[in-house]
């Protein structure tokens, strides 16, 4: 059992309450502790399967991201939305993510980068929470029009930075 510090719980609480938010928590502060105890909590707690995505900005923070969730998290499905190398099913091509999310019943969880993150949207895949690690760089030109149709339409979806930006500029 992780014994999370208060201001984390604070955050866990806030999720709880809040289908949608922005974290803002300074670097070491264990914004991503939050997310895997939403995370467990949201597997857990429903009857019903979840999907769950965590978007990073460069693969290797994904791939840091999934050994994090990982150990505290078992008897979920992983991918990998991205171009990197992984011991996880990794993808990028449309059908093939379709094909994963199809053949895996039961609790998932993707990981990909923000370069890769439309291709989720291509995909057809319904997102239940999604979060967005590092999200000040969600607002580059290239990632707000997914980032944006993500934030619409997960069940829920969070903002998690040390470095917030309020600009698509």
């Amino acid at each position: 059992m992780i014994q999370l510090r208060e201001h984390q719980t604070t955050v866990l609480n806030t999720l709880q309450e809040n289908r949608k938010g922005q974290v803002i928590v300074p670097t070491g502060g264990g914004k991503t502790m939050c997310m895997i105890e939403d995370a467990k909590k949201q597997l857990t707690e429903s009857s019903l399967p979840k999907t769950i995505v965590v978007v990073a900005p460069r693969i290797l923070l994904a791939q840091q991201l999934c050994e994090d969730f990982l150990e505290l998290i078992d008897n979920v499905h992983i991918l990998h939305v991205h171009s990197g190398e992984t011991h996880h099913t990794s993808t990028t091509k449309i059908d093939l993510i379709k094909q994963w999310v199809g053949d895996n019943v039961g609790n998932k969880i993707i990981f990909t980068t923000y370069h890769s993150l439309h291709k989720l949207i291509e995909s057809d895949v319904f997102v239940d929470t999604i979060y967005f690690d590092e999200a000040h760089n969600g607002v580059q030109k290239n990632f707000v029009e997914a980032v944006e149709y993500h934030s619409m339409y997960a069940n829920r979806c969070y903002f998690f930075t040390a470095t917030p930006k309020h600009s698509k500029t």
